[in-house]
């Protein structure tokens, strides 16, 4: 260890101006909170630089020139603080000819008898190393290995290095105590200084252009005052007014293009994004488009006359054509409908969501994760421009588990789901009703059918024919196994829904006489009509065939309680719609996807609702619990992967090896 103070001569009569040395200490001294708590000491940037240098005053180490500079042009940062404590700062030329330049060159004893090694930096000598410690280098050598020695003066070996590779260096020498010139260590110090003062910069312009941001966005807000009553008399919800907040900041001059507000079914995630559409429409004086499922689009132009937002509505089939120079607000509702990288709907919308001109593209669904699996939500990301969606082949290796399978890229899988729902919680708001409301419960209820014996029969003998054409059918090589086998199950399905309308019906008949109203929801068409048969006097009835323009009147009328009974197929009103009159829904079937089920349930439990909310699933023999496990263990494996709760998740059967399965039982 060579001792500085044995190497460095100070004149002995010249007087020194010590101001900047004591200014430096007397900083050192306080607790480093300049910024954040008590505006005394060094800012966080400069503490570490800051008080390295304090430790070497303190030694009577004396300081380089480029590290008096350095230090003196940090510190001005804090004159006010210095002189509230009595400290002076000179002036540079007034104490630049007090410091040296460089320290003189030393000799070593690892020298003497040992062939001499060359460290240099930008063309500068800073080091002499043994052929000992060149052996530890060559870990540091393999940073660059295009770099070839350049042999000097008495054919010494000189090698130039980064300033990474002077760190590492440094790194070394530090864990394994050998010799490291004085000259290395002031580099090192004076170039982390630097660096740190170019990150102090940028980090001080990133949190200037945040706070302007964050000024603009309060701006807004207070000008639109959220919380007043709407046009109609409404008041948004505590949780709705977040929502138009959040909304706002996720726009192209906020954060990404965009947002996907994925709350829970019921929470009003329609009014959300038409309040602030209409807040952002004044400020951009631009159009709004939404794109919505056809079923949906007038319940959207009544929201939207209702707040006095005009908008221009779309079908996911026909979706709008912007004009080159108009800017516009995009809001696409039931956003799941384009999770399909390859459907031109999908393509459609990352298009027109990703144009310069989008001022904002907002995805509203419920299930923003179809199934739990990560590779369908890479298309909204891509939609609002997030960075994960930057590289598809990353995302899907990284997040959906992806590899080659015989058959091509399986990118069904999911993996790191903790981090997904991490990296992606900036951009996806999602809230479920016990998180924003006070909303009654919802129970799901499993009832069995009940058959009487001769119905009972005729159903397993249905079964069993069904069942024993299909082994030989298969076992004359006539048909797939796999694919008939779902075939098959579809059938099977149907049989047993129309032996579950009696049941149906049964439940419905008590639920009547308490003087409640009931939701009757089913998969099939055929089974739907038989309900409504029974019904007909007191019910309304929404299926595929209903005009567009009687069905909002079909469910004012249930919910002015002239109707008691509202029956529907899943498909065409298990989204959209309000039923909240009744605290009652029977699903007589279940569709394979669970958010389609907790849609169908979610129109009777949303905004409006004050009682408590029975979902009862009618389930019949062994097809219906295998059907209702399958949807219960997806649902379960979506929270999951909306939640990060766990970081791998095994895959679920599929459909077709459900049905294999349940015709191997029957």
């Amino acid at each position: 260890q060579i001792e500085i103070d044995q190497i460095i001569t100070i004149k002995k009569e010249e007087k020194q101006d010590l101001r900047l040395e004591s200014a430096i200490l007397a900083l050192a001294e306080k607790c480093d909170g300049a910024i954040k708590r008590d505006g005394k000491g060094f800012n966080g940037c400069d503490a570490k630089f800051g008080h390295w240098l304090a430790e070497r005053i303190t030694k009577k180490q004396p300081l380089l020139k480029k590290q008096a500079k350095f230090a003196l042009l940090m510190i001005k940062k804090y004159q006010g603080q210095l002189e509230r404590g009595g400290f002076e700062l000179p002036e540079w030329e007034t104490i630049e000819s007090q410091y040296l330049d460089k320290y003189p060159v030393v000799t070593s004893e690892f020298q003497e008898n040992k062939p001499e090694k060359r460290l240099e930096f930008g063309g500068e000598r800073i080091g002499l190393f043994s052929s000992y410690d060149l052996a530890e280098i060559q870990k540091i050598k393999a940073i660059h290995p295009s770099k070839k020695p350049v042999y000097g003066e008495n054919g010494f070996e000189c090698w130039s290095f980064s300033l990474d590779a002077i760190e590492e260096v440094c790194r070394y020498g530090r864990d394994r105590d050998y010799w490291i010139a004085p000259e290395l260590i002031e580099i090192e110090q004076a170039l982390l200084w630097e660096r740190q003062e170019k990150a102090r910069i940028a980090q001080e312009q990133a949190e200037l252009e945040a706070a302007q941001k964050a000024e603009e966005l309060y701006s807004i807000i207070q000008r639109a005052k959220i919380g007043a009553p709407l046009p109609d008399g409404r008041t948004l919800f505590e949780h709705q007014q977040k929502a138009v907040e959040w909304l706002i900041a996720h726009r192209k001059d906020g954060i990404f293009n965009g947002g996907i507000l994925a709350d829970h079914m019921g929470l009003g995630k329609t009014l959300s994004a038409l309040v602030a559409a209409k807040i952002l429409k004044k400020y951009y004086d631009c159009p709004v488009f939404v794109v919505c499922p056809v079923t949906l689009k007038k319940n959207w132009l009544n929201e939207a006359k209702a707040i006095q937002c005009s908008i221009e509505v779309y079908s996911w089939a026909k979706m709008p054509q912007p004009l080159e120079s108009q800017q516009y607000i995009l809001i696409a509702d039931e956003a799941h409908y384009a999770q399909n990288l390859k459907s031109k709907r999908t393509q459609r919308l990352i298009e027109i969501a990703t144009n310069e001109n989008c001022r904002a593209a907002w995805l509203l669904t419920g299930t923003p994760i179809k199934n739990g699996r990560p590779i369908n939500l890479f298309p909204l990301l891509q939609a609002i421009a997030h960075p994960l969606a930057a590289n598809r082949r990353e995302y899907e290796t990284r997040y959906c588990n992806a590899h080659l399978e015989p058959f091509g890229w399986d990118n069904t899988g999911a993996a790191h789901l903790d981090e997904l729902a991490r990296k992606t919680e900036d951009c996806i708001l999602r809230r479920t009703k016990s998180d924003c409301l006070d909303l009654p419960a919802k129970q799901q209820i499993l009832k069995q059918a009940e058959l009487d014996i001769k119905e009972s029969n005729a159903y397993n003998a249905e079964i069993a024919a069904l069942v024993q054409d299909y082994r030989d059918r298969v076992k004359r090589g006539e048909v797939d196994p796999d694919a008939q086998a779902l075939v098959t199950l579809g059938i099977l399905r149907k049989v047993g829904s129309k032996h579950k309308v009696s049941s149906v019906i049964a439940l419905a008949e008590e639920l009547l006489e308490q003087g409640q109203q009931v939701v009757i929801f089913g998969e099939f068409k055929d089974s739907v009509n038989a309900v409504y048969s029974r019904f007909a006097d007191i019910a309304e009835l929404l299926t595929g065939d209903t005009p567009q323009d009687q069905r909002q009147e079909m469910c004012d009328r249930f919910q002015r309680g002239e109707s008691k009974v509202f029956i529907g197929t899943i498909k065409a009103g298990g989204v959209g719609i309000t039923l909240t009159a009744a605290n009652n829904v029977i699903l007589l079937d279940r569709p394979w996807t669970p958010g389609d089920a907790e849609q169908a349930e979610d129109r009777c439990h949303r905004i409006g609702q004050k009682n408590a909310v029975s979902a009862y699933w009618v389930q019949l023999g062994k097809i219906d619990t295998k059907i209702d496990e399958l949807i219960i263990n997806k649902q379960s494996r979506i929270e999951k992967v909306l939640k990060g709760k766990t970081k791998t998740l095994q895959g679920l059967d599929s459909p077709k090896e459900l049905a294999k399965e349940l015709l191997a039982i029957l």
